[in-house]
């Protein structure tokens, strides 16, 4: 891994938070077309910065930690003020924001109790964060009166996305559970 800290992939992701304010005030502006080319190019940007990285060899400790927050910030605003703007109902956006904190929450206590423990993303959790992004574009694109994104649509990601959001929350406690459980057991059979 790279100890370079402004490396080319990690620029990009700096702008993929300055995307954020713009958005949000956007949104928040109800204009929505130009909300969607901004969703549009921090999307890409997230793609566009993990390739930068693999393809320069510069993947660095400072890339892994800020792309998600970056991804998380733009998401939560995201919903947030889509919610504000009764596109998306504040029920979706609760839940969605509770189990983003249960789980960043946990991870946290878990690594100031027991040390600093890898916590990967289930294909679960990745499925719902897909969900979830999708369910950001179609609230926009409906706003933004892109063809064929209907409220009927719009209604269907929601309940999707709600349903992975809870079924991956579930899924992660008993991976912690499991996990961390199995490790205080054989603490205990050692002592």
């Amino acid at each position: 891994m790279s100890t370079r800290i402004f490396t080319p992939s990690n620029q990009i992701t700096l702008l993929r938070l300055l995307f954020v304010p713009v958005f949000a005030i956007l949104i928040l502006d109800r204009n929505y077309r130009a909300a969607l080319l901004v969703l549009t190019a921090a999307a890409a940007s997230d793609i566009l910065d993990g390739t930068v990285a693999r393809l320069l060899r510069q993947e660095s400790a400072l890339g892994v930690a800020l792309d998600p927050i970056a991804d998380k910030i733009l998401m939560t605003t995201g919903y947030i003020a889509l919610s504000l703007r009764g596109v998306l109902p504040w029920w979706l956006t609760v839940l969605v924001l509770s189990r983003d904190a249960i789980i960043i929450t946990t991870v946290v206590v878990i690594s100031l109790v027991a040390g600093y423990r890898p916590f990967h993303p289930s294909l679960i959790g990745k499925t719902s964060t897909a969900a979830q992004i999708a369910t950001l574009f179609a609230g926009v694109c409906h706003r933004a009166h892109v063809p064929y994104i209907s409220a009927d649509l719009v209604t269907f990601f929601l309940y999707v996305t709600a349903a992975l959001t809870v079924a991956s929350g579930i899924h992660y406690v008993f991976l912690m559970r499991q996990r961390f459980g199995a490790q205080d057991v054989d603490s205990a059979a050692s002592r």
